[in-house]
């Protein structure tokens, strides 16, 4: 029986805790799921997870180590430990670089193809259970709600309700067509970041806005996402299951079709955003500014070097835009230097 070490607390999943533990028969670092007896109405239940996870030994899927009973009577499931942790951990809810949400996508693709060929739908994606490994590798991770069902068939709603996709509302069924919805929304709050979300007051109004079409806003991208980019996410997010993706497969081919000249990462300022990106050897930076309320600058710079000094790019500076302009004008800028590199 494993002897674990708590060291810290990882987080919450949806029938125990997480903890960073220090295996002492092994001399390695794990993450551990323990759960308390009270919590477990039957032990084989529990064992489901472990169980899925052996069946599923696959490089872009989360390895189970051990599971078993604890001393005290806790049940846990020991899995390999990864620093940098999930995505959710990692950003806070702020967007990722366009090239790293990329890499995840289809690293996290590659395992979802791998579950759904042997029957399981995981039910549960989001950017929180999308961990970081070693040289940046998705990997996909909890599948405390997966469960096997028949090509082609379907299995009772659960998920993340703000990923749930419509037809479980109204069917109340989820299938691998669902976990492809699930991956899109995924993909958006990636991309944008959770401040794009709308401020939802009840379930009864989140579910309303899931059967239009409306959460999320398939029309708000931060300016710098290609429109490809864009057309390929918000295909996932069909309300129809019959106008997405059918499999994970095609979902990451079109991904790998996506070659953006060059990345982009913001910071928030008092009164403005600033956008920097590298784009060969040359650094690149976008400033906005608030100067009087609702009226804005932009500002671009630009070095060859660490070594050299910044100059402005005239025709990407502008000033005293109103907001409607400040946006058409933001998007040719950021969006023109991640298609064309220039």
């Amino acid at each position: 029986m494993s002897d674990f070490e708590r060291l810290e607390r990882l987080g919450v999943g949806n029938f125990g805790e997480v903890w960073l533990a220090r295996d002492h028969a092994l001399g390695v670092k794990r993450a551990v799921k323990f759960v308390m007896p009270s919590r477990i109405v039957d032990p084989t239940e529990f064992y489901k997870e472990p169980q899925i996870l052996m069946a599923l030994r696959h490089e872009n899927i989360v390895r189970v180590e051990d599971a078993g009973i604890y001393g005290n009577g806790a049940l846990y499931i020991s899995m390999e430990y990864l620093p940098r942790g999930s995505v959710d951990s990692a950003f806070k809810g702020r967007p990722l670089p366009l090239s790293q949400t990329l890499r995840l996508l289809r690293d996290v693709c590659w395992g979802l193809e791998f579950a759904h060929e042997r029957g399981y739908i995981h039910r549960d994606i989001k950017p929180g259970n999308i961990l970081i490994g070693k040289n940046g590798v998705g990997k996909l991770s909890d599948f405390g709600l997966a469960t096997r069902v028949p090509r082609g068939s379907t299995a009772s709603p659960y998920g993340y309700l703000t990923h749930v996709a419509p037809e479980v509302f109204l069917k109340g069924e989820t299938s691998a067509i669902s976990d492809i919805y699930a991956l899109g929304v995924t993909a958006y709050r990636m991309l944008n970041g959770d401040g794009f979300l709308p401020y939802v007051a009840d379930l009864g109004e989140l579910q309303d806005l899931i059967l239009d079409g409306k959460y999320p806003d398939r029309t708000h991208y931060r300016p710098y996402i290609p429109p490809n980019l864009k057309r390929i996410i918000n295909k996932c997010m069909s309300i129809s299951p019959n106008d997405r993706y059918r499999s994970s497969s095609e979902f990451r081919r079109e991904l790998e079709r996506i070659v953006p000249r060059c990345d982009w990462r913001w910071s928030t300022r008092k009164r403005g955003v600033t956008y920097r990106t590298v784009i060969g050897k040359a650094e690149y930076v976008v400033r906005i500014d608030e100067t009087v309320p609702r009226r804005f600058d932009i500002e671009t710079k630009k070095r060859v070097s660490k070594a050299s000094d910044w100059r402005r790019v005239k025709s990407d500076c502008s000033r005293n835009l109103p907001t409607s302009q400040l946006k058409r004008r933001i998007r040719q800028i950021l969006s023109r230097y991640v298609l064309n590199g220039k």
